[in-house]
C-alpha cells in the first residue's frame, strides 16, 4: 500500500506514466515507467563526456586536427541556425538569430552598434579547457550572419557574458 501511495504521487506528478499489461490469469498487472519530464531530474554528464573526447581527439591527432573538428561542428550548428534566420538587414538576422538562440535556452541582447551579448554559454563546462569552443562560437556566429564577428569577452574569462560585435565593412579602418 506504501508503495502504491508514493506511485500514485509520483504519477501525480507527472513522473510515472502507467499502463496495464495483460498476461496469463489473474489481475492485470500495472507497468511503471518513467516520464520524460523524469528523466530530466537525472543528472547528465555530457560536458565530462565531451571534454574527454575533445582531450583524447587533441591527444592521438594534435590540435590543428581538434580545431578542424570544432569548425567542422561549428559549420552544422549554422547550418541548423540559418534555416530559420533570413533577412538582408543585419538588425533583422540579428533579431532572428536572437529568437533562435533564446529558443535553445540562451538568453540574448542584441545593441544596436551589432554587438550580442550571450548571457549563458550552452558549453561552458567544456570551454574551461578547451578555448577553441569560444572560436567555433564566433565562426559559427560569421557563418551565421553572413558578417565578421569579433569576440570581445567570453564567461570562459570571467565576464558576465560572452561578447560578440559583428564588424560591418564601413567598422574596419581604411
Amino acid at each position: 500500500t506504501a508503495v502504491r501511495e508514493h506511485l500514485s504521487h509520483l504519477e501525480a506528478k507527472g513522473l510515472l506514466m502507467t499502463r496495464q499489461a495483460r498476461g496469463g490469469l489473474g489481475r492485470p498487472r500495472l507497468m511503471y515507467s518513467l516520464t520524460t519530464r523524469a528523466e530530466e531530474l537525472f543528472p547528465k554528464e555530457y560536458d565530462t563526456l565531451v571534454t574527454l573526447l575533445m582531450r583524447e581527439i587533441a591527444s592521438r591527432e594534435g590540435p590543428d586536427r581538434l580545431d578542424a573538428l570544432l569548425d567542422a561542428v561549428g559549420r552544422r550548428l549554422a547550418e541548423e541556425y540559418r534555416g530559420p534566420i533570413a533577412g538582408a538587414d543585419l538588425a533583422e538576422r540579428l533579431a532572428h538569430l536572437r529568437v533562435t538562440l533564446e529558443a535553445r535556452g540562451i538568453p540574448v541582447e542584441v545593441q544596436p552598434d551589432g554587438s550580442l551579448q550571450l548571457f549563458a554559454c550552452p558549453y561552458h563546462d567544456v570551454a574551461q579547457e578547451h578555448a577553441g569552443v569560444c572560436s567555433m562560437e564566433r565562426r559559427m556566429l560569421e557563418q551565421v550572419l553572413g558578417e565578421q564577428v569579433q569576440i570581445e569577452g567570453t564567461i570562459r574569462e570571467g565576464r558576465r557574458s560572452c561578447q560578440f560585435h559583428v564588424t560591418r565593412p564601413s567598422d574596419t579602418p581604411a
